[in-house]
């Protein structure tokens, strides 16, 4: 696949995707083991429940298999609808409240994320008013070392130092050590422009935003025109997955909310 992408210039010729490529296959070869995922769906439904407005369906061991995974069913509709038919905006934002902070907790309480944030994941009960996660196929565990440095990376960010993030990004891998001045701007500003629903005070609308279109274009330009970032390493790749598809459903079901106040917390431990 790589390779066909650098044939329909997609990629630049000499950019490296092998690593990328390979966490691709491992994270598809982990879908398909249903025998682990409800062995994450068990463990995640013990992690969430203190929290009354989630569900997390209960797994049935006697009756799962490696090719059978047998769980509750649980009655819901689409999250995603909750931007089409009238909801009032306190529950919209409401909801995305609840999706952020449970990413917040996922990356820096549990350690462990469910990383697929395709909207068919997410149900919506209306009744309980509560957030059904389905789908932990691509469930991913993170070291204490890698949630610390990420951590040190939004405190950072959150204090606009430059320094602080070029070290933050050294430590995840997006920067070498030695990198020359060009690049450690580039990914500087990069970061800094990607986490602006962290650094926003009060709440953040995510669909009036045109973030998605800025940061591909600076993206762009850094990445094929002036050759100044680098491929992510591979254990951000599906992290950066879920990031990205949050927002994309916070933005779909017209939340706003104020991300700057729901991350403090979980960067003071």
């Amino acid at each position: 696949m790589a390779a066909l992408l650098r044939l329909a210039k997609l990629l630049p010729i000499g950019l490296d995707v092998s690593g990328l490529a390979a966490e691709a296959k491992r994270q598809l070869r982990q879908e398909a083991d249903y025998a682990l995922e409800a062995r994450f769906l068990a463990r995640y439904r013990a992690l969430v429940a203190d929290a009354p407005d989630l569900v997390v369906p209960r797994v049935h061991a006697e009756l799962s298999t490696p090719r059978v995974l047998a769980m509750d069913y649980v009655d819901g509709r689409p999250l995603e609808t909750l931007g089409d038919d009238g909801t009032p905006r306190a529950e919209r934002d409401r909801a995305g409240r609840l999706l952020e902070r449970l990413l917040f907790r996922e990356l820096f309480e549990f350690g462990l994320m469910q990383t697929d944030p395709n909207f068919a994941n997410y149900l919506y009960d209306p009744d309980g008013r509560r957030i059904v996660l389905l789908d932990f196929g691509s469930a991913r565990e993170f070291s204490p070392a890698f949630v610390a440095s990420y951590r040190e990376t939004c405190r950072a960010v959150l204090a606009g130092d430059r320094a602080g993030v070029r070290r933050g990004a050294t430590a995840i891998g997006y920067l070498e050590p030695a990198a020359p001045p060009p690049r450690a701007r580039a990914v500087v500003d990069m970061i800094m422009l990607v986490c602006e629903p962290l650094r926003h005070r009060g709440r953040y609308d995510f669909a009036a935003s045109d973030l998605p279109a800025r940061a591909r274009d600076l993206g762009i330009d850094l990445l094929f025109r002036r050759g100044l970032l680098r491929v992510p390493p591979p254990e951000t790749l599906f992290l950066h997955r879920k990031l990205v598809g949050s927002y994309q459903l916070c933005a779909r079901i017209g939340a706003r909310v104020d991300v700057n106040a729901l991350i403090k917390p979980f960067l003071t431990k």
